[in-house]
């Protein structure tokens, strides 16, 4: 096998799923939880996964800030890892709610991202991460503008003083 390994639907191994996620290709392997898991169990899944979701998605957020203001060399900043991690939860997700509901128990999706396709959701929290931190780098570079505007004006009313 090379490194640079074509992700096609004809190559993926059987219980995997091909996705891409904006311009990048994940293979997601999903496996089926035992015959034997107890109701209890698959819902302590489903809310681990929800949890790992959203572990991703603050994740994201901080490879965006490691990506726009730290200066991490690009081949540095790891946008594939969280995306990778929140893929395999929400296919779990996927998997475990019908599941939870055929034994028996009660599971919904809880969001109408939740109930989105894959990529969509997992395309819909980047993006989300992107956009926050770039209102974070606006906030602070409008704080910073307002601080020298205090300081100029600060320094100008001394100046005014003593003159």
């Amino acid at each position: 096998m090379t490194d640079e390994m074509e992700l096609d639907s004809l190559s993926a191994p059987a219980g995997s799923i091909k996705l891409s996620i904006l311009g990048d290709d994940y293979l997601v392997r999903v496996m089926r939880p035992s015959a034997g898991a107890s109701l209890h169990e698959l819902q302590i899944s489903l809310n681990r996964n929800r949890d790992m979701l959203k572990e991703s998605f603050e994740a994201m957020h901080k490879t965006c800030r490691d990506d726009f203001f730290n200066r991490i060399e690009k081949k540095y900043v790891d946008y594939f890892s969280p995306t990778q991690n929140a893929l395999v939860a929400r296919a779990n997700m996927d998997l475990l709610i019908p599941l939870i509901n055929v034994k028996g128990g009660v599971a919904a999706y809880a969001s109408k991202l939740e109930g989105m396709p894959i990529e969509k959701h997992i395309e819909r929290l980047r993006n989300k991460a992107a956009k926050n931190v770039r209102k974070e780098g606006i906030k602070s570079r409008i704080g910073g503008f307002f601080l020298m505007l205090l300081v100029l004006a600060l320094a100008t009313a001394i100046l005014w003083v003593f003159f």
